[in-house]
């Protein structure tokens, strides 16, 4: 397992290594990416020149035939064709920045085909029809070992994204507690209704307005959440700027971390790679103050500290 090589590093250091390692990297992906993206422009005409054939043929009332077909196939297998080749242009150049500084973390990087556990996050995450993870992050920081993931959820009626966040927790349980937002008696008892234990009152009034706890140990959800924990847990939403967005749970000693980000939101982004990229220290400086959230998380609940009093 990797360690977190960048926390107490100087700018000098990141700029150093950005010259060194990703500044070249960059370099070298120009010639390509100009290769890359006069095919996604020609691709895009002709899925453009495909279309406008299917629009002029049914004008004409002559969209049944083997030439509307044949039409609709190019302008469909154009646009195809633009996307996926300037999403591997993406991924390519993603895999440079984003996994380069990673890799200056310390941290393990994978755009996509990658094994992350989703089904552990079902207690916290709202009922939804379809999922796409990216961008997996792995490592090892202050002792404490994390996993993240982005996931792009959606169901008829909504769309969002979400961030999940997998930490080592160094206080022994055996149940499983979850902390789920405390919205309106629907939202609460439909919660109740799929949560797995019982309803667990807490004396903390913040945190109490805030959050539903369930767990299937009383005792053992009273053991994980102290008086200074849920204090720490308001805290962090409040840091976060996320009040309703942010559910946790203890399970198969593990900590899990959702926090939802909305449906335009999107982390470990490069940008544009239509142009040059000519700002790319500050992209990747970007991305660094991206990742800060794994130790800010840690230092916000203390998760280095094994008794969490």
């Amino acid at each position: 397992m990797n360690t977190f090589a960048g926390a107490n590093a100087s700018e000098h250091d990141f700029d150093s290594y950005y010259a060194r390692e990703i500044e070249p990297a960059l370099a070298g992906l120009e010639t390509h990416r100009k290769k890359r993206m006069w095919l996604v422009v020609g691709l895009a005409i002709l899925g453009a020149i495909g279309f406008g054939a299917v629009a002029v043929l049914a004008q004409m009332n002559r969209s049944d035939g083997p030439v509307a077909l044949a039409a609709f196939a190019v302008g469909f297998g154009g646009l195809l064709g633009a996307g996926l080749a300037y999403l591997g242009l993406t991924n390519r150049y993603k895999q440079v920045l984003t996994g380069g500084v990673c890799a200056y973390l310390g941290f393990e990087y994978a755009i996509r085909k990658f094994d992350f556990p989703l089904d552990r996050f079902k207690p916290l995450l709202p009922f939804y029809k379809s999922a796409k993870l990216e961008d997996r992050i792995e490592g090892h920081v202050r002792g404490v070992d994390f996993e993240l993931c982005e996931g792009k959820f959606s169901r008829q009626d909504a769309r969002w994204r979400a961030l999940m966040l997998v930490y080592s927790f160094n206080k022994p349980f055996d149940g499983e507690t979850t902390v789920v937002a405390d919205t309106d008696w629907v939202g609460n008892a439909l919660e109740r209704m799929r949560q797995n234990g019982g309803r667990v009152r807490l004396e903390d009034p913040r945190f109490e307005d805030r959050f539903e706890v369930f767990s299937t140990d009383q005792v053992e959800a009273r053991y994980l959440l102290t008086p200074r924990f849920m204090e720490r847990i308001v805290e962090l939403t409040e840091r976060l700027n996320n009040r309703r967005g942010v559910s946790m749970a203890f399970m198969d000693n593990r900590l899990l971390i959702n926090v939802r980000i909305g449906s335009a939101a999107r982390r470990f982004e490069i940008g544009n790679v239509f142009r040059p990229i000519r700002d790319g220290r500050e992209r990747a400086r970007n991305l660094l103050s991206e990742l800060e959230l794994v130790t800010s998380i840690i230092d916000s609940l203390d998760l280095a500290d094994t008794s969490h009093a």
